[in-house]
């Protein structure tokens, strides 16, 4: 595998466009997948001889033994000789109200109505 890059932040820190550049850019994406799938999603690439760049987003949203588990998860994607990156995307937090307001969607930061 080329490149494995794992992208996470807050809800509405833009991870979603984050992966949309990246598929321009020919990765292969996946919008939240579990941190704890993150080996199987690898090992099955490399058992089909994908080498292709890959991309995914993992957010607070997983499960805390997950999230707990991701260093050791990282460094064995290291381990086997696989280029993993992470990038933490992050704004403060009247923009990601402000993102979610525009969506009508509620943002986990607030306790109220929708846009």
């Amino acid at each position: 595998m080329a490149s494995f890059i794992i992208i996470s932040g807050r809800s509405g820190s833009g991870k979603s466009t984050a992966l949309h550049i990246l598929e321009d850019l020919d990765y292969y994406c996946i919008d939240n997948l579990p941190a704890s799938l993150i080996p199987e999603l690898v090992g099955k690439a490399a058992g089909q001889g994908k080498t292709a760049n890959m991309a995914v987003s993992i957010d607070a949203r997983n499960i805390a033994a997950d999230l707990q588990e991701f260093p050791t998860k990282f460094d064995q994607l290291r381990a086997a000789g696989i280029t993993a990156k992470v990038i933490y995307l992050d704004s403060d937090s009247p923009t990601l109200v402000k993102r979610f307001s525009e969506t009508r969607r509620k943002h986990p930061l607030t306790s109220g109505k929708t846009g």
